[in-house]
Parts: C-alpha cells; sequence; structure tokens
C-alpha cells in the first residue's frame, strides 16, 4: 500500500531529525513540507546527500530545512542556520536565525550544489507519480507533469 503524505512527512521527521529544528511543532509540520508523492525520493536523496555533508564538516544541528514546497512549478527548499544565542548591546541574551548569507564555506557551497541538483532533477520529474514530466501551464498555474497527470489536470481545472 502506498504512503500518504502524513505517513511520509512522520518518516521524514524520525529519519532526519538532525536536519530539522526540533522546535518546530506538529503544526509547524503540517506545512515544512507540502510537495507531492512524485517529488518524495528527491527531498529523501536530499536529505541523505545534506546530513552526510553536514555530518562530514561536523556541522549537525547547525543547519536545519525550514520549508519544502513547489512554487510556480519548482521544487524550493529552504535551508537555513540553526538559531543561535548571541549577546546583544545590552547584554542580554536573544535568540537570532539568521537569514543574511555569511561568506560563503565550504558547507555553504555544497548545499547548494546538492539543492541545484535535486531542484534540477524536479524539473523532469511529474511531481504527482515521479514518471518523467515537463514544465506545463494551465490557467496561469505552473507545474511539472507527465501527459497522464497534464490531462488530469486540465479536465480539473475545466470542471471547476
Amino acid at each position: 500500500m502506498a504512503m500518504t503524505h502524513d505517513e511520509y512527512v512522520a518518516y521524514i521527521r524520525e529519519r532526519y531529525a538532525a536536519l530539522f529544528d526540533p522546535n518546530n511543532s506538529d503544526g509547524d509540520w503540517q506545512y515544512l513540507i507540502t510537495i507531492n508523492r512524485g517529488w518524495w525520493p528527491l527531498l529523501t536523496d536530499f536529505c541523505e546527500q545534506l546530513e552526510g555533508v553536514l555530518r562530514h564538516h561536523g556541522e549537525i544541528g547547525r543547519w536545519y530545512i525550514r520549508q519544502v514546497k513547489e512554487k510556480f512549478g519548482e521544487l524550493r527548499i529552504y535551508v537555513r542556520p540553526a538559531p543561535y544565542e548571541r549577546l546583544d548591546i545590552d547584554g542580554f541574551a536573544k535568540w537570532v536565525d539568521d537569514i543574511d548569507p555569511s561568506a560563503p564555506t565550504p558547507v555553504t557551497e555544497m548545499i547548494g550544489i546538492i539543492k541545484e541538483q535535486v531542484i534540477g532533477r524536479a524539473a523532469h520529474i511529474c511531481e504527482e507519480c515521479g514518471e518523467p514530466g515537463e514544465m506545463r501551464v494551465v490557467e496561469g498555474w505552473y507545474g511539472v507533469c507527465c501527459d497522464k497527470h497534464h490531462a488530469e489536470w486540465i479536465a480539473r481545472m475545466a470542471a471547476r
């Protein structure tokens, strides 16, 4: 029997726990991974490679996957540094979540490379079923899909 979306997210959450912020709530997890099953193997592959890079460089727990989604037909994976404690000007500790990239490091370069590779593969894989696909546009909506799922998508849009 095929895995449900919730089962897949639970698998990723458990198997790759070190790649996600331990402070994520169950509510956060509902929106953290919103891609369809055709792209699940790509995300699993990304997590496997990311974990290897972080382990190799001793940076497990220093980078977290913040969100995985489809946008304009592209696979988007957001990886951010883990929040860290920094003393502010008055000496009070506060948690910061840096979004401005610092100077490139071997780790940030490797994250960029594996992200580009996985996103590049997603451009040719149906997000619904994982078969070969291509970018399609239906009534202004973008998606990567095979011929079968493209036809179903057109039919769904026409039936609205």
